[in-house]
């Protein structure tokens, strides 16, 4: 039962102890269902996405000439579920390019 909460809470009022920092190089960004935005970085596995990143103004062609091809840090929810026992989730909360923040939702840097 705790596995299955775990793995299925919603996430809400991100804090900063919520998330992980991740540096990557671009190589990727595209629409995904639900108004999502992917992102994917080279030499990396994990699937990243801004949830409903859509509706929240954000544009794919905008993102795609921001980061393709460039360092950013992704500020990715850190929690165990069963499909991610690295504790990394593809959820991305923060994004930042060159100082610059791209995309925010963590509640106390908001």
């Amino acid at each position: 039962m705790w596995v299955a909460i775990q793995t299925f809470k919603p996430i809400r009022d991100v804090q900063p102890d919520d998330v992980i920092e991740i540096t990557g190089v671009v190589a990727k960004v595209e629409e995904k269902s639900g108004f999502d935005i992917a992102i994917t970085l080279e030499n990396d596995d994990h699937y990243y996405y801004i949830n409903r990143g859509l509706e929240r103004g954000l544009t794919i062609q905008q993102l795609q000439e921001e980061l393709i091809g460039k360092k950013v840090t992704l500020y990715s929810i850190h929690r165990w579920t069963i499909f991610t026992r690295d504790k990394i989730m593809g959820h991305v909360s923060k994004l930042t390019v060159d100082d610059r923040i791209i995309f925010n939702e963590i509640r106390e840097e908001e």
